[in-house]
């Protein structure tokens, strides 16, 4: 009958327009779960770095906190108050010349923070052709690379244009590179910088090869470079109570101190002294520079090293991770304190 099969067509047709129909509202409503589900991970994001920020400026408050404290705690405090006082033992360690890790809940989340003495390493700006001679002899560079590399280093920083014997400046040298580029005439800014100095390598600076395009049997080889005895903060002295045991090099940097003058140093600070009564003092660091010398003047040969070295730190290196759930922020800065002063010389936020 074809009126029948005419209206069954017809029927057939509607079935399949609203089963499209009813495709399509559910290929859009599934799209917009799907965006709505993605915003919120996105808000949900945003909303915990900016927790975790709040955290990480936090810690930097608990380390200004501590540095603060490090200045006047004693270890001499009874046990009462170093039970009632979490915070004692962090400064103690600080006061002595150590570096501190701790992680500190807080809220929903948690920070982490490390601290460490920067007067460890020679400030770069202040050495010289004495320093760079033992720096260079440390990390065991050839003597004939000195002269080029210590007369580029005081062209580099000083403020004229007149290149020393093996040195350079921007327009005998830097300015015939290509790309040309000018000496700073100025104090560095990073231990990096080295590497734009003539003569400086990477070998140099982190330790590998220095002359790769040799035989290999007469290849020299650098363990470690300078840059692991270098920075750009402090005022050039080193914190004999902060340098570590791993770390000798940088005090066979010092005038007099061979290896065996290194590890006498180490094993000193390291070694308990009678507090009286036939009792132990738990406190080996060195007290002051006096106490320094009298405990280990004996075994270094050159007493000047008493003008290059301190028993405090009033540079450090700050490190702050705030942490939601996978969610980190790292705030990473080198402040200057002296109980009266603080000053922040570096800061750097990283994701």
């Amino acid at each position: 009958m074809p009126g029948a099969t005419s209206r069954t067509v017809g029927r057939g047709s509607a079935l399949i327009l609203v089963l499209w129909v009813l495709g399509i509202l559910s290929m859009l409503v599934v799209s917009f779960a799907f965006d709505a589900h993605l915003e919120g991970k996105a808000v949900s994001f945003a909303r915990k770095r900016r927790k975790a920020e709040a955290l990480a400026l936090s810690g930097l408050q608990v380390a200004r906190m501590l540095l603060d404290k490090q200045l006047s705690v004693s270890g001499n405090a009874s046990d009462e108050t170093k039970a009632a006082d979490r915070w004692h033992a962090h400064a103690l360690a600080l006061r002595r010349g150590g570096s501190i890790t701790l992680a500190e809940p807080l809220g929903e989340g948690t920070i982490r923070l490390d601290i460490e003495p920067e007067q460890v390493w020679r400030n770069i700006n202040k050495l010289n052709a004495e320093d760079w001679e033992r720096i260079f002899q440390a990390i065991g560079l050839p003597e004939d690379d000195w002269p080029e590399l210590i007369d580029s280093y005081f062209d580099w920083i000083d403020p004229d244009s007149n290149p020393r014997q093996d040195g350079a400046e921007s327009s005998d040298y830097y300015e015939t590179l290509d790309p040309p580029y000018q000496a700073r005439n100025a104090p560095f800014d990073t231990v990096r910088e080295l590497l734009l100095v003539k003569g400086f390598r990477e070998a140099v600076l982190s330790g590998g090869v220095l002359n790769p395009e040799e035989p290999k049997e007469r290849q020299i080889a650098i363990t470690n470079g300078v840059q692991n005895l270098l920075t750009v903060f402090g005022d050039g002295k080193v914190n004999v109570n902060a340098v570590r045991s791993d770390n000798l090099a940088v005090l066979m940097t010092l005038p007099g101190v061979t290896e065996l003058g290194a590890r006498a140093i180490i094993e000193q600070r390291e070694t308990p002294t009678h507090a009286g009564a036939g009792t132990l003092d738990d406190d080996t660091s060195y007290r002051s520079v006096e106490d320094f010398m009298a405990r280990v003047g004996n075994e270094l040969d050159d007493p000047a090293i008493r003008n290059f070295v301190t028993t405090k730190s009033e540079v450090f290196r700050i490190t702050s991770v705030g942490m939601i759930d996978r969610v980190t922020r790292r705030i990473w800065a080198v402040v200057y304190t002296n109980g009266r002063i603080w000053r922040i010389l570096r800061w750097r936020e990283e994701p």
